[in-house]
C-alpha cells in the first residue's frame, strides 16, 4: 500500500522500518525530522494521493493540530497510533467522517523494543469492519492486533493500561529496594513476586531484563508514560471516577520523571527509589518475613490500582470483559487486573511494609500512602 506516517520519532521510526520491510511505499512527515530521515515539507504533501495515513504523535494536540492537513489531502484512511485523549479521538473523527475520511484511533503497546520485532498491541477503537481491511498494515509491527470498542475505546484503553502499569513499575521498584535493604538478592525477590498474587507484567519482563541487569533499556520514556497516566486521570475526572490513590501516585511519577529527566527510560524510576534510599539500617537474614510480606503488600497496592481505574472503562461505555482482555495481554497486566478488581487488600502487610522502609530509610512513596489509607 501507499501509506503516509507522520510523525517518525524513535516509535515511528521503528515503525517506518516495519512497513518498508512488508513492502509498503513510504511517504514520511515530521515536524524536525532526525538526520537522514527524509520528510515532506509538510502533511499535505505526505498524505496526498495514498491509501492510508499513519499519525503517530506526540498528543491529542499534535493530533487536533493535524486535522486541517488531513481535510485537506482527503486520505481515504486515517489510523492514529497516538497515545490520545478519548474525548478529542471522537471530535476529530466527527470531522473527518463527515469529509468521508475513515478514522480510528489504534494506539500501541510494547514500546520501541517491541515496535522493531513487530510484537507490539494494537488497541483499536471505532468500525470492526475498518479493523479488518487494515489488519494487515497494522500486522507488519503488531503481533496481538485487538477491537477495544466504538472510536476513543482504544485510547481509553491504553490510557489505564499505562497508569496501572506505572504503578506497578513504581510499586516493585520499592518493594525491590526494601528486599535489597534487608540483604535479600533481586533475584530472589523477583522470582517470589513472579509466584504469586505480586506478578505483573513488569516483574516477569521488565525487572529481569531492565532492572536487575541495570540496563534500563525498555524503550519507553519516562516522559510519556507520565502523558499516559495523566491522560488516565484525565479520562477519569471527565466521567467523574474518583481516584485519589492514582492521583497521588502520578505526583509521585512526576517528581521521579523530573529527577531522571522526561527522556529517559521509564524503567529508571527504579533508580530514583535505590538513590533516594540510605538502606543503612536495616536487618538482614529476614527472607521469609520479609518476602511474604513484601509481595502482599505489593499485590495489594496494584489491586488499589486496579479498583480505581476499571470503574473509569466502565463510565466510558467499554465493555470491561474485552477491555480487561487487552490490558491481561499487555503491559498493564496485574494478577489485580487478572481477577478483575476482585480480592481483599492486605492492610496489615501494607501498615508492616511501610515500618520495614522506615527502619531501612527506604523511599516508598506509594507503600507509604497506601498503608495511610488512602481512599481507594
Amino acid at each position: 500500500m501507499r501509506i503516509a506516517l507522520a510523525g517518525v520519532g524513535k516509535m515511528g521510526g521503528a515503525i517506518a522500518e516495519r512497513l518498508r520491510a512488508a513492502g509498503h511505499q513510504l511517504s514520511l512527515y515530521d515536524v524536525a525530522p532526525a538526520s537522514g530521515i527524509e520528510s515532506a515539507p509538510n502533511l499535505v504533501a505526505a498524505a496526498s494521493g495514498v491509501d492510508l495515513v499513519l499519525l503517530s504523535l506526540p498528543d491529542a494536540a499534535a493530533v487536533e493540530a493535524s486535522l486541517p492537513d488531513l481535510l485537506v489531502a482527503r486520505p481515504p484512511v486515517c489510523l492514529d497510533l497516538t497515545s490520545s485523549v478519548p474525548a478529542v479521538t471522537r471530535r476529530v473523527g466527527a470531522e473527518l467522517e463527515a469529509r468521508g475520511i475513515a478514522f480510528m484511533d489504534c494506539p500501541l503497546s510494547g514500546g520501541v523494543a517491541g515496535a522493531r520485532t513487530g510484537q507490539l498491541t494494537a488497541m483499536a477503537g471505532g468500525d470492526p469492519e475498518l479493523l479488518e481491511r487494515v489488519r494487515p498494515v497494522l500486522a507488519a509491527f503488531a503481533s496481538n492486533i485487538v477491537w477495544a470498542g466504538s472510536l476513543g475505546a482504544g485510547h481509553a484503553v491504553k490510557a489505564v493500561n499505562n497508569s496501572l502499569s506505572a504503578v506497578s513499575l513504581m510499586a516493585t521498584s520499592e518493594m525491590l529496594v526494601l528486599a535489597a535493604a534487608h540483604g535479600i538478592p533481586e533475584s530472589k525477590a523477583v522470582e517470589l513476586f513472579n509466584a504469586g498474587p505480586a506478578r505483573s507484567q513488569n516483574s516477569e519482563v521488565k525487572f529481569p531484563r531492565d532492572v536487575v541487569s541495570r540496563t534500563y533499556g525498555a524503550g519507553f520514556t519516562a516522559g510519556l508514560m507520565e502523558k499516559d497516566f495523566a491522560t488516565g486521570l484525565e479520562i477519569a475526572r471527565s466521567v467523574s471516577v474518583e481516584v485519589p490513590f492514582m492521583a497521588a501516585a502520578l505526583a509521585v511519577w512526576r517528581e521521579m520523571s523530573a529527577e531522571i529527566g522526561s527522556g529517559a527510560d521509564f524503567t529508571r524510576v527504579h533508580a530514583v527509589v535505590a538513590a533516594r534510599s540510605s538502606m543503612g539500617s536495616a536487618d538482614s537474614g529476614r527472607d521469609d518475613v520479609s518476602l511474604g510480606v513484601l509481595a502482599r503488600a505489593l499485590a495489594s497496592i496494584n489491586l488499589l490500582a486496579a479498583r480505581e481505574m476499571l470503574p473509569v472503562l466502565d463510565a466510558e461505555g467499554l465493555q470491561r470483559e474485552r477491555a480487561l482482555a487487552i490490558i491481561n495481554a499487555s503491559t498493564g497486566r496485574t494478577e489485580a487486573t487478572r481477577a478483575g478488581g476482585a480480592g481483599e487488600v492486605d492492610h496489615g502487610s501494607l501498615r508492616f511494609a511501610g515500618e520495614l522502609a522506615d527502619r531501612a530509610r527506604v523511599w516508598a512513596p506509594l507503600t507509604t500512602l497506601a498503608a495511610g489509607g488512602v481512599p481507594s
